[in-house]
């Protein structure tokens, strides 16, 4: 598979869906960056910011409430709100550099203006990705589990939905929805593949 334009692809996803999977893979086949947590990693190194700080706030909705203003700059209030910018500007950069992909972070919505913007959801039925979490984070309690799930993906869906507009978890702003319980990583990404070459933004 070789891309025939620089693309961006963003990928949304539920919690435990796997959709850091489908990235990873991805960008093996297509032999392009994937963004995801290490976004975190290249903004503390380029601003000499606190990296564990900056994971506590990572795609969190600030709460002014109980989240202490942030101490790297008078133009923002929170850290959870400084982070958002941050990230939007190394996404940017980093789009304007070739292609990419990017899980997460509402990049959809940061790079909207991109002329070759491919933007997908993975999501799966519940009880696959309790089985999923309670395998690969060594859980035994599934009502554990479905605890966590719940909560991530409440967190994910409030954020998404504050800095974009658009409801998290749909249709609205996407190319694909893939269910990765019937597809599995390597079928969501043959889906994706198949979808860019469609596009005509890939060839076999």
């Amino acid at each position: 598979m070789r891309l025939t334009k620089k693309v961006q692809i963003c990928i949304g996803r539920e919690y435990g869906s796997g959709g850091h999977a489908v990235a990873e893979k991805l960008g093996r086949d297509l032999n392009i960056n994937v963004y995801d947590k290490n976004l975190i990693s290249m903004i503390a190194k380029k601003h000499e910011l606190d990296e564990n700080a900056l994971h506590d706030s990572d795609e969190r909705l600030a709460n002014p409430f109980f989240e202490p203003y942030s101490p790297y700059g008078v133009e923002t209030g929170t850290i959870s709100e400084r982070l958002y910018m941050l990230q939007a500007e190394i996404i940017r950069e980093e789009a304007a550099k070739g292609s990419s992909v990017f899980v997460g972070r509402c990049a959809n919505d940061i790079l909207r203006n991109e002329p070759n913007l491919v933007s997908l959801f993975i999501y799966a039925p519940k009880p696959y990705r309790i089985e999923r979490i309670m395998r690969i984070e060594d859980i035994h309690d599934s009502s554990a589990a479905e605890k966590i799930i719940k909560r991530a993906d409440k967190t994910r869906r409030a954020y998404y939905q504050f800095y974009t507009d658009k409801r998290w978890g749909t249709s609205e702003g996407m190319d694909l929805l893939l269910n990765s319980a019937s597809l599995g990583v390597d079928g969501c990404v043959k889906a994706i593949e198949h979808y860019l070459v469609l596009r005509g933004m890939a060839e076999e």
